[in-house]
């Protein structure tokens, strides 16, 4: 019995430290694919604090949204400018989404990701 405890902890440990390394892995991915052969070698730029609130706040109006909130969609942020990716029922929500990050303070412009579920 002691040793099916110890497994189900190390299962919990590594569930967790996926969840943890993801996004990591991800921002180095997209590192990777952004930096040019030419590159330097450098890591690429952090996301400035003001992408990150921008981020934040098109994620809280989002789920603030009845139309939207249900969906899972994804935000990024890069210079001002918002990416909305993910899939939701029809073109209304997909309107909604990109109304609702518009309106936030602070984004230049919105890139709609978004696809509507056939």
């Amino acid at each position: 019995m002691r040793a099916e405890s110890q497994s189900r902890v190390a299962v919990v440990a590594l569930i967790i430290a996926t969840a943890m390394l993801g996004g990591c892995a991800l921002a180095m991915l997209n590192g990777a694919a952004s930096s040019g052969s030419g590159s330097s070698g450098a890591p690429p730029p952090a996301r400035s604090s003001t992408d990150n609130a921008i981020s934040t706040a098109v994620r809280s109006k989002l789920a603030a949204d009845p139309a939207v909130k249900t969906f899972n969609l994804s935000v990024d942020t890069h210079d001002g400018v918002v990416t909305l990716r993910g899939q939701v029922a029809n073109v209304g929500q997909r309107s909604a989404a990109v109304a609702d990050a518009r309106a936030v303070q602070g984004v230049k412009s919105v890139q709609n990701l978004i696809t509507v579920k056939p």
